[in-house]
């Protein structure tokens, strides 16, 4: 299969910094670079909770086809507790939450929502967005701002590189 562009979304708010980083260690042993916006915190959308989300719009390039990026994204999502089997989970806490927004062609900001435009604005160069939580690993900072992942498949390292001053 040719390789497509996929245009995904992240978002938990159980252990938000902690899932984000997994989730991002995780993508990048699969996806190599990675591109995010910066990583935002929003209020809960169409549910109740008093826990607020960390979100971040993102873009890869696979040869994988969308049911196999979905099945491996449902499986980031069980693996940090999720529980996909409830017909509920979508309106509950959740530790993770990766969503296919596109695939080949910039996703329109019209159908997502209004917390990703800015996000999805930034990640097309359209856009900047205010600085945006700073999550810090293994001497890595990366979320105030745009920023692309390259992970070295020899050595396992993780480099970050700003896109945006």
């Amino acid at each position: 299969m040719p390789e497509q562009r996929y245009y995904c979304s992240f978002g938990a708010n159980l252990e938000p910094e902690a899932n984000a980083v997994l989730a991002l260690q995780a993508l990048s042993r699969r996806f190599s670079p990675i591109v995010l916006s910066s990583i935002i915190k929003t209020a809960p959308a169409a549910m109740e909770s008093k826990h607020p989300f960390l979100n971040f719009a993102f873009w890869f390039d696979s040869t994988m086809n969308a049911d196999e990026v979905k099945s491996l994204f449902n499986q980031l999502e069980t693996e940090q507790g999720r529980d996909r089997s409830d017909p509920e989970c979508s309106i509950k806490d959740r530790p993770l939450d990766l969503d296919i927004l596109s695939v080949n062609q910039a996703p329109s900001p019209a159908q997502h929502p209004e917390y990703l435009t800015p996000l999805l604005h930034q990640l097309a160069g359209d856009a900047d967005v205010p600085a945006g939580i700073c999550l810090a690993q293994h001497g890595l900072e990366l979320g105030h701002r745009a920023a692309t992942i390259h992970r070295d498949p020899g050595s396992g390292h993780i480099r970050v590189v700003d896109q945006h001053p």
